[in-house]
C-alpha cells in the first residue's frame, strides 16, 4: 500500500508542477503584477473621489476603467485553465482508474481515503506550496519595480 501512496503523491506533484508551469507560460506574470498594482491605485483613487464627493461622471469613468482592468486580469488568469482543467479530468477520470483498482482505499492517519481523494489532496497541497514559492520568487524579482506592501508603482519609477 505504501508504494501506491508514493505513486499517487508523485503523480499529483507532477500534475501540480505541470499546471503551474503551463499557467506561467501562458500568462504574462509581469503584466499580472502590473495590472494588480494599477487596480490597487485606481481603487484608492476611487475611494478618495467618493470621500471628496466628486461628480458622478468622474466616479463612473473611474469605475469603468477599474472594471476593464479587472476583466483583463481575469482573462489573463483564465487562459491556462482551458488546458489545465481538461488535463485534470483526463488524469482523474481516465488514467487514475486505469492505474488503480476502483475500490482501492488508503489509510492515512485515521482517515480512509480513496485513491482519487488522495490525488486531489496531494495535488492541492503541492500546488499550493509550489504556487507560494513561485509567488515569493516573483515578488523578490519584481521588488524594485513595485511596492508590494501597497501593490502600487514605486516612487522610483515616477
Amino acid at each position: 500500500m505504501d508504494i501506491l501512496l508514493v505513486e499517487l503523491v508523485a503523480a499529483a506533484f507532477a500534475y501540480a508542477a505541470f499546471s503551474i508551469t503551463l499557467q506561467r507560460k501562458l500568462s504574462n506574470i509581469d503584466k499580472m503584477y502590473e495590472i494588480r498594482a494599477t487596480m490597487n491605485t485606481k481603487t484608492k483613487d476611487l475611494m478618495r473621489m467618493a470621500k471628496e464627493k466628486a461628480d458622478k461622471a468622474t466616479i463612473d469613468a473611474a469605475q469603468k476603467e477599474l472594471a476593464q482592468l479587472s476583466m483583463d486580469s481575469m482573462k489573463n488568469q483564465m487562459k491556462p485553465m482551458l488546458i489545465v482543467l481538461p488535463v485534470f479530468f483526463l488524469i482523474y477520470y481516465v488514467l487514475l482508474p486505469m492505474g488503480f483498482a476502483p475500490k482501492l482505499t488508503l489509510q492515512i492517519l485515521s482517515f480512509t481515503l480513496g485513491y482519487q481523494q488522495v490525488f486531489i489532496l496531494a495535488a492541492f497541497v503541492s500546488g499550493l506550496v509550489l504556487s507560494t514559492l513561485m509567488s515569493m520568487r516573483d515578488r523578490k524579482r519584481l521588488r524594485s519595480k513595485y511596492d508590494f506592501g501597497l501593490l502600487q508603482p514605486s516612487l522610483k519609477q515616477q
